[in-house]
């Protein structure tokens, strides 16, 4: 039986389904009915089993819970995810993990930790920080590919201009007319950071964060937002600007495999770098080492709109 963590989007038909399943020499890819009532509409699962899955292997799989973007979600883990992982299986890059994709429309879905991993791409990527950083110790690791959410720090600076019209409207239908602001608050990836910033620090969630430079939906700024947040709360984290990479195109494949990599060093810990240890000693004997602390690099920022002094 694969890890299970503690959220009602997983109902036990899973666990139903995988044990009772035989055992394919290919992944299998099957269709459920998903018991919810956290969003509008008969919301359903699709369920990746690995090649020769064996549900009696005594060492559970690992789970990867993966968000899908702004689409229905009909069809994402076929298309977005699947061939990347059949060719990360066969090359090595990520064990036999088992994939629960949610399919929820355009609405957000709110037992093992070290066995549960969250991903998503898009809007999937601002869900995957909205549970994830809500619930840092639920998850061994977070990956969030080009997140879509306004990048500012708070709601005073939201400008929905650049979404059109209609973007009012699409909040509005989330957070309340009029506006619930501590329910955005609490929702939205930047705030969330620092209102939970030592809760965060502590929980030991190895996360990523990454962009292309050229989206045109502009989740580069988004992205470097967080991090630029998580860097300065020290908040442990990977952070790739993928340069001339864009929403879509052949950049994804690359991006994909590079997450689950990430996943695997999640899942399984290579230990100690002896080389790197030694470094470290000597960094600290000498005394140019010092652990990172929030606030650490006093700087001001440079205006590059104005030439230089």
């Amino acid at each position: 039986m694969y890890r299970v963590p503690g959220a009602t989007a997983l109902p036990l038909l899973a666990v139903f389904l995988i044990a009772t399943a035989g055992h394919p020499q290919e992944s299998s890819l099957t269709n459920h009915p998903l018991a919810s009532d956290l969003v509008p509409g008969e919301p359903r699962f699709d369920l990746l089993l690995p090649p020769a899955y064996e549900p009696e292997r005594t060492e559970p799989y690992p789970l990867l819970l993966w968000l899908h973007g702004g689409s229905s979600g009909e069809g994402n883990l076929e298309r977005r995810l699947r061939p990347h992982l059949e060719r990360a299986w066969k090359e090595g890059t990520i064990e036999h993990i088992v994939v629960v994709a949610p399919i929820t429309g355009g609405s957000y879905v709110a037992q093992d930790r070290a066995g549960t991993v969250l991903g998503g791409g898009s809007a999937g990527g601002q869900g995957t920080l909205r549970i994830g950083l809500r619930n840092p110790e639920m998850f061994a690791a977070a990956a969030a590919l080009e997140p879509g959410f306004p990048p500012v720090a708070s709601f005073a600076d939201l400008d929905l201009t650049p979404y059109g019209p209609g973007a009012m409207r699409f909040l509005q239908e989330r957070f309340g007319n009029p506006f619930d602001v501590e329910y955005w608050r609490a929702r939205h990836p930047p705030t969330i950071v620092i209102d939970n910033a030592d809760r965060l620090r502590a929980s030991g969630l190895k996360l990523l964060v990454e962009a292309g430079d050229e989206d045109a939906n502009l989740t580069y700024l988004s992205a470097e937002l967080l991090h630029r947040l998580l860097f300065d709360a020290a908040i442990p984290h990977e952070y790739h600007l993928v340069q001339g990479a864009a929403h879509t195109g052949r950049s994804v494949p690359r991006r994909i495999t590079n997450v689950l990599a990430f996943f695997q060093r999640a899942l399984r810990p290579q230990g100690p770098d002896p080389q790197a240890e030694d470094h470290l000693a000597r960094a600290k004997q000498s005394g140019r080492y010092a652990p990172r602390v929030p606030n650490q690099l006093d700087f001001n920022t440079v205006d590059f709109r104005s030439p230089p002094p």
